[in-house]
């Protein structure tokens, strides 16, 4: 299965980079291959098959592992290009890492506490699969703020993006020549057609979504925002920025400040308020209102006696 062979590349990667500039033997490789018994079975990592695994690594990863004749030692030729591998390698190599260390610690299932996606597995892979062919799919989809499910046709999928829980499938619709975002989990039916789409050279999820917080890209402007956050807020910001533009301003004992340069759509909205007074909006002073209008619609639904 392909899941296996990633898994065992991934493996291999991430044992010999952190064996660091030093290396790492092939008898240390094999000890520490049979530990785990996920990849192993208990038996030995078999010399041609590492030797196979190594040139399907520089191929599927474009990463490639040497070894110093002198030391027969095998290393990383470019770590740093290891390190500053994309946002899905990095997620590739933690996510399989993780699931290889939890199966071997079986004893610890009911202390290890996972966020489960509730949905949208099911078209994932078929999206993927019409991604990677550059093929249109039809869908039967359903709003959550519509009543009635709606048919889309010669669908383009430009990638694939998670956000809160959720998986995104960034879609062109040929009809209206316009790029959004679809919940894997409102697709009711998917259903692969037998067209094809050129898709633009150097397109970037990531560079199409470098101006927004979320999911959510529309005719907002980008903007010069500032918040202002509490100490006690500020040390959260600081160690898991909200956003790749985010720069402190200044900071005292009391307070830090941040800016931002990205669009301030519902997302970003939403993730302010969820602060509560934790963080303030200094500018743009529209930006400002916007917040304080939803605020005060807050406390007029907690004003109201319960029903």
């Amino acid at each position: 299965m392909i899941v296996d062979k990633i898994r065992r590349y991934v493996w291999l990667l991430d044992t010999i980079y952190r064996a660091g500039e030093r290396g790492i033997t092939f008898d240390e490789i094999n000890e520490k291959w049979q530990r785990y018994d996920l990849l192993s079975e208990g038996r030995a990592y078999p010399k041609r098959t590492f030797e196979q695994h190594k040139e399907e690594i520089q191929e599927t990863f474009n990463v490639e592992i040497c070894c110093d004749r002198k030391t027969n030692r095998y290393f990383i030729s470019d770590r740093d290009e290891l390190k500053n591998q994309s946002l899905i390698m990095r997620w590739l190599i933690n996510t399989f890492n993780l699931n290889n260390i939890i199966s071997q610690s079986k004893g610890l299932k009911d202390r290890i506490g996972l966020e489960d996606i509730p949905a949208g597995h099911d078209y994932l892979i078929d999206i993927i699969d019409l991604m990677n062919n550059n093929c249109t799919f039809d869908m039967e989809y359903q709003k959550f703020y519509a009543d009635e499910k709606k048919i889309y046709r010669n669908m383009e999928p430009y990638g694939v993006q998670i956000f809160q829980r959720r998986w995104y499938v960034l879609a062109r619709n040929p009809e209206n020549d316009t790029l959004h975002t679809y919940s894997l989990d409102r697709i009711a039916c998917l259903t692969k057609n037998s067209n094809t789409f050129k898709m633009p050279k150097h397109f970037s999820i990531n560079e199409f979504f470098s101006d927004c917080y979320g999911i959510i890209k529309d005719t907002t402007s980008k903007q010069h925002i500032v918040l202002k956050a509490s100490t006690f807020q500020a040390k959260y910001l600081k160690t898991l920025p909200l956003h790749e533009s985010q720069q402190i301003v200044s900071e005292d004992n009391a307070f830090t400040v941040f800016s931002y340069d990205l669009c301030p759509t519902f997302d970003f909205k939403q993730k302010i308020l969820s602060y509560m007074r934790e963080v303030e909006v200094l500018e743009p002073i529209s930006f400002r209102e916007e917040i304080m209008v939803e605020i005060e619609r807050m406390i007029k639904v907690y004003k109201e006696k319960p029903v």
